[in-house]
């Protein structure tokens, strides 16, 4: 339902383990060490730090959860493990290092923005990434991303009105969430509002800022003109291959590691103003 697919795949599909791994492609062993080792070290400092400390702690681990943000996209669209237990379990420490809970990228993203981001337009679906004013005008950055967070569960609630199996799986996993944060608090409500309020809260505003350019200005429909895609390696070492954004919406079902190669088979159809090879 997600994938558009213009034409049969012209490249190998990403490499998968075998059966008994507990993870589905090679790749992700990758990202569940990522996640894992942040985890750890976000509970070590809520354990052992004073709150000065913690607080100082958190531009370093800032860094840390903004490549969380990416993997938590990727997992909401291909899940990491076979087992969808080990899945909801996996997106628990996601959810404290993000400020995006289980569920909420498959109804907010996959079942709303990619549907809808080639429609701007009020008097219809429209994009739950919206970057388009009521009056036609392009939205700034900042107003852009303030939208974003302040209606992102307003949005979410929407689209989950037409999938109400997934939302309430949705509203499901809120409750281990809430419980894991409400004893965290009680321990140590100072180093829990830093780390586990404070710092997800500002991961995800970053990922509403960045989200800003991928489609920004772009109407169109036609969906090689329309998202923006940055092709700097270490960009895309850091985000998972999130920059190869125009065949992330032709394919949402394709696993990140196979994104550059896809890219490369259809970047002829790309104009070369929206491909950015520079990091920043």
């Amino acid at each position: 339902m997600l994938c558009y697919s213009p034409e049969p795949l012209l490249f190998d599909p990403p490499m998968k383990t075998s059966r008994h791994s507990l993870v589905r492609y090679t790749a992700d062993r990758y990202t569940v060490f990522h996640v894992l080792v942040f985890a750890t070290i976000q509970l070590t400092v809520w354990r052992f730090a004073s709150p000065l400390v913690a607080a100082l702690a958190v531009l370093p681990l800032l860094v840390l959860s903004l490549m969380s943000a990416p993997i938590h996209h990727n997992h909401q669209h291909v899940n990491v493990f076979r087992a969808p237990l080990l899945n909801r379990l996996f997106e628990i420490p996601l959810a404290f290092q993000t400020g995006i809970g289980s569920y909420g990228w498959v109804l907010h993203h996959n079942l709303g923005h990619h549907l809808n981001y080639l429609s701007q337009d009020p008097e219809s679906p429209t994009d739950e990434s919206r970057w388009m004013r009521d009056d036609g005008e392009t939205m700034g950055r900042l107003e852009y991303s303030a939208r974003l967070f302040l209606t992102h569960e307003i949005d979410i609630f929407r689209v989950g009105q037409k999938h109400p199996r997934i939302y309430r799986k949705y509203l499901l996993m809120k409750v281990p969430l809430y419980v894991i944060l409400g004893a965290l608090f009680v321990a140590n409500p100072i180093n829990t509002a830093i780390l586990y309020a404070a710092l997800p809260l500002f991961t995800l505003l970053h990922t509403c800022w960045v989200t800003y350019e991928h489609h920004s200005g772009l109407s169109t429909g036609d969906h090689q003109l329309a998202s923006r895609n940055r092709s700097n390696r270490i960009y895309n070492l850091l985000s998972q291959n999130l920059g190869y954004h125009t065949a992330h919406h032709l394919r949402p079902g394709l696993h990140w590691s196979a994104l550059p190669a896809f890219h490369d088979s259809i970047a002829h159809e790309i104009p070369k103003e929206l491909v950015n090879p520079a990091f920043w």
